[in-house]
């Protein structure tokens, strides 16, 4: 069995990362319980001292939708500024150097200090990160860093770039400065070893995580992870915030008001979900969404050159419906997808009613048509398809024909990847309260497609509703089938609904 370490090393190091995490009192940020966040007559930027010689500045969501944080650090030999705001709607100008100079003097001032030399640097390039550069360049005894991965690599150090790792020391306050490409190409993290925090940017945040260089973004989070595993990190402090303070939640793209919004600083634990989340995901990543962030995925053209395709779905529920594709390992079948699916009314009538009648049978939808799965796949998405009752392709009979399918929320999507190492036997649950099933994980060839109805068993209590989970089970079954009556964790099967190891062969 092959096992490379690289995929290993987030599953080795997340338990060693709680403990260390449970052995000693959390670093205490100062932080607001709410930020500037659009409701009008706000400050255009937000000012809020989270520890000696450690800034949070928020731009306003009525200057800018971004809103995004910048942060300000100083020791006794010189000043960090990292990131310059975004452009303002408005045309007014943040007061961000005249707020920069105020605290770096009142700084000096209270330490005793010489004006401090100041370097203006950004977690990466993009516009709504560096508009303010401008302000500082005619501002003496200050240094401006380029944006390209380059001039980043050339002026902290970073000469094995993206390895590797800096350390910028501001005077009795050491920085480590670490490459962490992947959202975008020149992007970087900072920990202040002072407060135990980590700046991550737009690597990390609550909100949508956008991935423009998937296998980047993943081998920096593997290197983020061994990071973690060394040095102690009680707060993460990202670049914006989009989630709302209601797990799961995300404000929509451009929301200008954000009322209820979840805390800015996401924890060790938050860490350690993220790093293990790039690596499980595959190398592709339609939509994935968490209680505190969510993940999406700017692709490459060629990402999408799959030719339209006929692409078959297993039916799950009668309550809510899901479909599960049917996989096979060769493009453009090599995708794990899973979502609740909204049908017509006349059509889940006859499919409720067929299923009453026919309790033991399982259920597949045809697309009628031909598409690409990774193109029309989302959410809102929509496709017309026939329904029947048994396999489409071995047999089956239609219940209902030429109808619209619309895509509710994905609950998994993924694409299989080459020379993945084999992982212990994993399952997906999705469901209602009423209606809990599990899939198998599929991870490479000779593998199963397998599908089961579950319910909690006697004494444990009920699994969250609508929530991808993975759990690791101890079954024996030919193959690594589930039967009825095997428990997985607190679950117990009471209905296999399809088993499929043919199409997913060597």
């Amino acid at each position: 069995m092959n096992l490379r370490f690289d995929r290993w090393l987030p599953r080795l190091l997340l338990p060693i990362m709680a403990l260390l995490c449970a052995d000693a009192p959390a670093s205490r940020l100062d932080l607001p319980q709410r930020w500037i966040h659009g409701a009008g007559g706000e400050p255009p930027l937000q000012v809020q001292q989270a520890a000696p010689g450690f800034w949070v500045l928020r731009q306003s969501k009525a200057s800018n939708f971004e809103a995004p944080f910048i942060y300000l650090l100083a020791g006794d030999e010189r000043a960090l500024l990292l990131d310059t705001g975004a452009e303002p709607a408005n045309g007014v100008e943040l007061p961000l150097r005249a707020t920069v100079d105020r605290l770096l003097a009142q700084w000096q001032s209270e330490r005793g200090l010489a004006a401090l030399p100041l370097v203006v640097a950004h977690s990466h390039g993009h516009r709504d990160h560096v508009h303010g550069d401008a302000q500082f360049r005619d501002r003496a005894d200050t240094r401006i860093v380029g944006a390209q991965a380059p001039e980043v690599a050339a002026f902290f150090g970073l000469d094995r770039w993206p390895e590797g790792q800096a350390r910028f020391d501001l005077g009795h306050r050491p920085l480590t400065v670490l490459p962490l490409p992947g959202h975008e190409t020149a992007h970087i993290a900072i920990y202040d070893a002072d407060t135990a925090t980590l700046l991550s940017g737009d690597s990390l945040y609550p909100g949508l995580l956008t991935v423009r260089d998937w296998r980047a973004y993943r081998a920096s989070a593997r290197r983020l992870a061994k990071f973690a595993g060394t040095q102690r990190i009680d707060n993460v402090l990202g670049a914006h915030i989009e989630m709302s303070a209601t797990p799961g939640r995300l404000y929509s793209l451009g929301s200008a008001f954000q009322p209820e919004e979840h805390g800015l600083a996401l924890s060790a634990k938050q860490l350690a979900q993220w790093t293990s989340a790039a690596e499980n995901l595959g190398d592709f990543v339609h939509e994935q969404a968490g209680e505190d962030f969510a993940f999406a995925r700017i692709a490459a053209p060629e990402e999408f050159a799959d030719k339209p395709n006929t692409h078959g779905m297993l039916v799950a529920g009668l309550d809510a419906v899901y479909l599960s594709h049917l996989p096979m390992l060769h493009r453009p079948h090599n995708y794990q997808l899973i979502f609740e699916a909204q049908l017509p009314d006349e059509v889940l009538r006859s499919y409720r009613a067929d299923a009453a009648e026919h309790p033991r049978e399982y259920y597949t939808l045809a697309p009628t048509g031909q598409w690409v799965l990774a193109e029309t796949i989302r959410p809102d998405g929509r496709f017309k398809a026939d329904l029947y009752r048994g396999h489409f392709e071995r047999g089956g009979v239609l219940i209902a024909k030429d109808f619209e399918v619309g895509v509710r929320r994905l609950v998994h999507f993924r694409r299989f990847e080459p020379g993945r190492a084999a992982q212990p036997a994993q399952w997906i649950g999705f469901g209602r309260a009423s209606e809990r099933f599990l899939a198998h994980r599929i991870e490479g060839p000779p593998d199963m497609d397998q599908l089961v109805q579950v319910s909690p068993a006697a004494g444990s209590p009920p699994a969250p509703e609508n929530q991808p989970l993975s759990i690791e089970t101890p079954t024996a079954s030919p193959g690594g089938a589930l039967r009825v009556g095997d428990r997985v964790g607190d679950l117990q099967v009471q209905r296999v609904i399809y088993t499929e190891y043919g199409d997913l062969a060597e």
